[in-house]
């Protein structure tokens, strides 16, 4: 969709405010590094967990990550501004994802198939919601159309995912509060029926859902269409402010 968008538009779109705001942020490149970095280390220790019972997905996360990472690292400074966020969501979508097939573990598993579907469908579904919201916030931007399906839906997902953030932070609370009690009560469940058994299983994959889509609340639109539309006329932004290719791309 970004294809169409002119750079009459992206011009527009992209204030003189924020390209010189850019430009004295990419002298500070170090500190974007350093909180790459920082969040790597969480990331991995994240990871770590599951190479007991999975050694080759972490080995697969420390991978991905580490390909971000030298990938980050090898951007021109101005770049390395206007695509961090969306590396550090990268950075802590993997996390999410890597660190949630602990709970995947199922004896019966003998190939550890459960894991990896689990790994491309995580992967998929947070780039569908991704993609929506960018289309959205496309859509408010360079389109005077209507409210579409696409924008409500977007929405009404991220607003959920605020909800059960902040749903599980009380629950993290709650159970720190109260967990003198709760680790005494008695959960024996002699004659558990197939209905609970059934209420459980819905709970369980609704909270895989909501921790797996949680890293999409870091993700800004945004940040990510202003980004490209700088990739993509870098060189007509540069020469409309009047820059040389030192002072607009900066060194290494």
């Amino acid at each position: 969709m970004m294809k169409n968008v002119s750079y009459e538009e992206a011009r527009d779109t992209i204030s003189s405010k924020e390209i010189e705001q850019i430009n004295t942020m990419k002298e500070h490149t170090s500190s974007y590094i350093g909180k790459i970095m920082v969040s790597i280390l969480f990331a991995l220790l994240l990871c770590l967990p599951a190479i007991n019972y999975y050694p080759i997905y972490p080995a697969v996360a420390c991978i991905l990550i580490g390909s971000l990472l030298i990938r980050y690292v090898a951007l021109q400074p101005i770049f390395k501004v206007t695509n961090y966020n969306l590396v550090l969501y990268l950075v802590w979508q993997t996390a999410a994802i890597f660190f949630m097939i602990v709970f995947l573990r199922v004896e019966a598993d003998r190939y550890h198939l459960i894991p990896l579907v689990y790994i491309i469908l995580g992967y998929g579904g947070s780039i569908l919601l991704i993609r929506a919201r960018v289309n959205t916030y496309v859509k408010e931007i360079f389109e005077t159309t209507a409210k579409s399906g696409k924008k409500v839906f977007s929405n009404i997902i991220t607003k959920i995912l605020g909800a059960f953030l902040v749903l599980a932070v009380i629950a993290v609370l709650f159970y720190r509060g109260n967990k003198w009690w709760l680790m005494n009560m008695d959960t024996a469940v002699g004659n558990s029926s197939f209905l609970e058994y059934v209420v459980w299983g819905i709970g369980l994959f609704i909270l895989l859902i909501g921790f797996t889509l949680l890293p999409t609340l870091l993700f800004s639109p945004s940040q990510y269409v202003k980004a490209r539309l700088i990739g993509k006329y870098a060189e007509e932004f540069r020469k409309a402010y009047r820059f040389t290719e030192k002072e607009w791309y900066g060194e290494k």
